[in-house]
């Protein structure tokens, strides 16, 4: 047979039958809440005009970001190939640089040669004014005595 629910109280050691103090207790609580479910409310719509304006900041400093990023890693690749020519133009430098090593013995014995001529120059240098004041001297006489 079915039980009848309706002479049950709604929760075990309730009673049906409410007393006048308990009304008034369910109606103040009543009243808690739905203050309570309006401050909640009037919260959420001030955590509203603050999280929503972050999170759509946080999304625009995102994307660029992102976009910072990717420009980094273009530029750093346009910088490795730019350095991978770099060392292919090095190898071609220093094979070309080793060929001049007998250029530079032929620059050596050239160096030796002009010496040679500087010091040939400069005793041809001094035998001048060696010969200047023993010349100029005998000349400087004989000028005296000439009409021109």
């Amino acid at each position: 047979m079915p039980e009848d629910t309706s002479k049950k109280p709604p929760y075990p050691g309730h009673s049906v039958h409410h007393s006048p103090e308990s009304l008034e207790i369910l109606s103040n609580q009543h009243q808690a809440v739905e203050r309570f479910v309006q401050c909640f409310e009037r919260s959420s719509k001030r955590w509203e005009i603050i999280v929503y304006p972050a999170m759509f900041a946080f999304v625009i400093l995102a994307a660029y970001g992102f976009y910072l990023v990717y420009n980094l890693t273009h530029d750093m690749r346009h910088m490795t190939r730019s350095i991978d020519t770099m060392a292919v133009t090095m190898d071609d430098m220093s094979s070309k640089l080793d060929a001049m090593g007998p250029m530079l013995t032929r620059l050596t014995t050239m160096d030796q040669s002009i010496r040679m001529i500087t010091v040939a120059s400069d005793r041809m240098r001094h035998d001048m004014t060696v010969m200047t004041s023993n010349v100029a001297r005998p000349m400087g006489i004989m000028n005296s005595f000439l009409p021109w």
